[in-house]
């Protein structure tokens, strides 16, 4: 029997929050896989930036996403 992940959700001030996190690091901050974020990417439900080569989720956008 698999054991849950356990979220902790805690109440971190606006100012530690990231601006911007990778691709990879979403998926994981959502417990989704690469598909679904790029679908989700696609669809114009999460923002995303360049910056050089590296693509990056703006992390607003994932809070955003999962408001009620």
């Amino acid at each position: 029997m698999r054991k849950q992940k356990e979220v902790i959700q805690r109440d971190v001030p606006q100012s530690m929050k990231p601006l911007a996190v990778s691709v990879k690091t979403a998926c994981k901050l959502l417990e989704i896989g690469s598909t679904k974020m790029w679908e989700l990417i696609k669809e114009g439900r999460v923002r995303t930036t360049v910056l050089g080569r590296k693509r990056l989720v703006i992390y607003r956008s994932l809070e955003q996403l999962l408001k009620p």
